[in-house]
């Protein structure tokens, strides 16, 4: 599962530094010494993400610095630097090494800070080595030491008291401790919504549902990736957002309402392959083929394995390369430096020409690189150009066989209720004209005679009146001249006041008789005739509430009873095709469909539809 991968403590989103400009290096050679190390640490963190070879180099060149020029704090702090560098490279070893060097100068300093951020360091290590107990333990050595510092007011200790906090909750995790973890994972989330840090809140909180989906807590797992959709909103991160829907796919799935875990998915695909996230589709890939094969539909999940399989084969591919090439770079790095090393002490006075040399290999191989960068950026968005197009032209065939299908069904129900009202309307009024005159002709001698006639009459006339109300249905006039708002509330007039069930309708933001497009406004009413009728009959409420909303850039439609409500995880097939052809429906125009309902607590129904859709 998706949250599961990110409870391993993986960054959601990467930012790229620059890396620091030659006029940094210049004013490094015209420095004092006692300001080398400072500046050769600054520079290093600059580089710490775009390009970690080098920043390895300038904190090296710091330690030796700040160890010349006798400033242990400055020593201490590269070796932080090169314990966190190490880390990241997969070099352990080196890192612990580095790490525990800063451990031992803090406390030597009598640093409670150095020492609280070296024993955090200390416990990525050991969990990325699997050394769980050990990761544990730094951890919460960190925490001691931190947590004071945090509460007397220090910015710092603060944010890395909430690391912490995720670290020791991230490696119970790996142990199955899962209790303690979700403990240690709230605290977290208090602790950065305390000091307004929203990205470290949103890992705790996909953390928290990755614990819940393990222990099978459906409930917890969505209200936990539904805050983290939120928060992904906010910050309009397409990457992020495809994880949060993948997770909530996942969390509807345990809680075994598929319709709506498909739709997750299905809002996931294309936010992942925006952000061209191809690990992210891969998951979605996988969650499609698992849905489908635990519902029954083995045809759907075959084709979606197929693609989760080829698609997996081709990052382990170019996992493999990107492997290849790291170990080529490392290697032909490292014999650069030793074959510069060689040359400026055997040929101190070809220095400059040397540096020449070097200057001139660096650009040749910048250009080779951004050449190579700049034909695989064509041929991949190339390959992207043709898969949005097949997905566009699926998407279109689909849309163009729900609308057929629509049109056709408006067209029957017009057909319908047209012969309903010219034909068999016509022959009960015939009937009608037809009983009179035989009353007439004939005579009524008795009472009881007179009775039956009028019976007749009767029956004919509620059978008149019963013909026109299902024509109207089929045909709603209100809705054709007038519009959607109002001709729902000319059919909420027209339902008899049978059962004392009290009805509210609210419209918020449609102008009276503002109209949308055609398909929109007769899907919609169609589906709102269709929740309605099933209350009346099957909820015994005695209040509903319908509620028309217009947003910036959607329209809501919120169906609210108060009856005995249903589980729609246990409805029957024929009460299931309901449910799946209203979300086909909205589907159709682009929008969705939620059913929240439990026995005992009544039923909401959302409908949204984008505005682009409505009108």
């Amino acid at each position: 599962m998706l949250g599961a991968w990110l409870a391993g403590g993986q960054p959601r989103a990467a930012a790229g530094q620059a890396a620091p400009s030659d006029s940094l290096a210049r004013r490094r050679a015209v420095a004092p010494d006692s300001a080398q190390a400072r500046l050769l640490l600054r520079d290093a963190a600059a580089l710490l993400a775009p390009a970690p070879v080098q920043a390895r180099q300038l904190a090296e060149q710091a330690v030796r610095a700040a160890r010349t020029s006798r400033q242990p704090a400055h020593e201490q702090a590269a070796h932080l630097l090169l314990g966190r560098l190490a880390n990241g490279q997969g070099d352990f070893a080196a890192a612990a090494r580095h790490l525990v060097l800063a451990l031992q100068m803090a406390t030597q300093r009598h640093d409670t800070l150095g020492q609280g951020i070296a024993y955090l360091n200390l416990s990525n290590t050991n969990k990325r080595l699997k050394q769980l107990p050990k990761a544990l333990a730094d951890a919460r050595r960190a925490q001691a030491l931190l947590a004071p510092l945090a509460r007397a007011g220090n910015a710092k200790a603060a944010t890395a008291y909430v690391k912490a906090l995720s670290n020791s909750g991230t490696v119970q995790m790996e142990m199955q401790h899962y209790g303690p973890a979700r403990t240690d994972l709230l605290a977290s989330l208090r602790q950065s919504r305390a000091l307004g840090d929203s990205a470290a809140a949103s890992l705790a909180l996909y953390n928290l549902g990755a614990v819940a989906l393990t222990t099978k807590q459906g409930a917890d797992a969505y209200r936990y990736y539904r805050q983290t959709l939120a928060l992904d909103q906010a910050s309009g991160n397409p990457q992020a957002q495809g994880e949060s829907w993948l997770n909530l796919g996942d969390a509807l799935a345990l809680l075994h309402r598929p319709a709506e875990a498909e739709a997750a998915y299905r809002r996931a695909l294309p936010l992942a392959r925006e952000a061209g996230a191809l690990p992210l589709v891969r998951v979605a890939y996988n969650g499609f083929a698992t849905l489908y094969e635990e519902t029954g539909r083995p045809a759907l999940a075959l084709a979606w394995q197929k693609r989760f399989i080829a698609l997996n084969d081709s990052l382990y591919e170019q996992s493999r390369a990107d492997q290849a090439a790291e170990l080529q770079t490392k290697y032909e790095t490292e014999e650069q430096a030793a074959r510069n090393r060689l040359q400026a002490a055997q040929l101190r006075t070809q220095q400059q020409i040397i540096r020449r040399r070097n200057v001139q290999l660096g650009a040749g191989l910048a250009i080779a690189a951004l050449l190579a960068g700049l034909a695989y950026l064509l041929l991949n968005r190339h390959r992207l150009r043709r898969e949005v197009e097949f997905a566009q032209e699926r998407q279109q065939l689909a849309q163009l066989r729900a609308q057929a299908v629509l049109e056709a069904e408006e067209t029957e129900r017009r057909r319908i209720g047209a012969d309903l009202h010219d034909g068999v309307g016509q022959l009960l009024t015939a009937a009608k004209l037809n009983l009179h005159a035989l009353g007439d002709e004939l005579g009524v001698p008795t009472a009881g005679q007179q009775a039956l006639l009028q019976n007749a009459l009767d029956v004919v006339d509620e059978s008149f009146r019963e013909v026109r109300s299902i024509s109207h249905n089929l045909i709603p006039n209100a809705l054709i001249k007038r519009g959607l708002a109002l001709a729902v509330r000319d059919f909420l007039d027209k339902i008899p006041a049978v059962g004392r069930v009290k009805i509210n309708l609210e419209v918020v933001g449609i102008d009276q008789g503002e109209r949308l497009l055609p398909a929109t406004e007769n899907v919609l009413f169609r589906v709102i005739q269709e929740l309605i009728q099933n209350i009346l009959k099957h909820a015994h409420a005695t209040e509903v509430t319908l509620q028309l909303i217009r947003h910036a850039t959607e329209l809501t439609v919120l169906v609210e009873d108060n009856g005995v409500g249903f589980d729609p995880a246990a409805l029957g097939e024929e009460a299931g095709i309901g449910l799946k052809n209203i979300g086909s429906r909205m589907a159709y125009l682009g929008g969705w469909a939620e059913f929240d309902s439990a026995p005992g607590r009544g039923t909401t129904v959302t409908l949204e539809v984008p505005l682009a859709a409505a009108g």
